[in-house]
């Protein structure tokens, strides 16, 4: 439970709207995409490990997510956007931070689920 309250308040601070203010770029997006795309197959791996084995698998998981979600607060669309590029940044942006959220979902889920085993 201690690990997912900074989880909460990143992605918080992640769907701020003053991070959509500023300058980023796609090259960011595409590598924020194939780490997501990383942290999805470890987050498999955890789910399919034994439970005694689980633990490496997810810390793994939450160093990608919080790797993650700092690149992801740190983006920001080019200064010299237009407004549809813009607007096809934000909706990248988005996914990529609905699938971190969904990550972190599903990880709480895993958590719990050996928590309940071990008592």
């Amino acid at each position: 439970m201690k690990l997912l309250i900074p989880f909460y308040l990143v992605g918080s601070m992640m769907l701020s709207p003053i991070a959509w203010a500023e300058g980023g770029s796609d090259r960011t997006l595409e590598r924020l995409q194939q780490l997501r795309d990383k942290a999805e197959a470890v987050l498999v791996q955890a789910e399919k490990a034994p439970v005694c084995e689980r633990q490496v698998h997810m810390k793994e998981h939450m160093g990608m997510l919080e790797e993650m979600m700092s690149q992801l607060h740190k983006d920001h669309p080019g200064p010299n956007v237009s407004t549809e590029e813009h607007l096809a940044w934000m909706e990248k942006h988005d996914k990529l931070v609905d699938d971190v959220l969904e990550q972190m979902i599903r990880e709480h889920k895993l958590m719990t689920a050996d928590r309940e085993c071990h008592q």
